[in-house]
């Protein structure tokens, strides 16, 4: 398979949400994917907040991570967008820090 046709679907990392809806209608669980990886993404943005970084969906399968620069990385995944962000910073980045933006913990 290419990977422009890989991107296509749900992800399947174990990070991502259980299924929110019965497996007989895909276009729905795609809704719903996508509507849960927008709130995941408006609160790592606000957790990226002071760094500079900024986190943008990529077709539902990853995450594009960019800087005011305009320079960019794709993460497959949670595991793979902090050491991203961490090479856009410029700095080392905890996401178990204590300092997260709005008392959000």
């Amino acid at each position: 398979m290419c990977e422009v046709c890989a991107i296509f679907g749900i992800g399947e990392h174990w990070v991502e949400s259980a299924p929110l809806v019965p497996a007989e209608f895909p276009a729905i669980e795609i809704q719903s994917h996508r509507v849960e990886r927008r709130r995941r993404i408006e609160l790592l943005n606000a957790w990226l907040l002071r760094t500079g970084v900024t986190v943008h969906d990529w077709d539902g399968e990853a995450f594009s991570v960019e800087d005011n620069s305009g320079r960019r990385r794709i993460a497959s995944d949670l595991s793979t967008l902090w050491p991203a962000v961490e090479a856009l910073a410029g700095r080392p980045f905890d996401p178990l820090a204590d300092e997260m933006p709005y008392g959000s913990r």
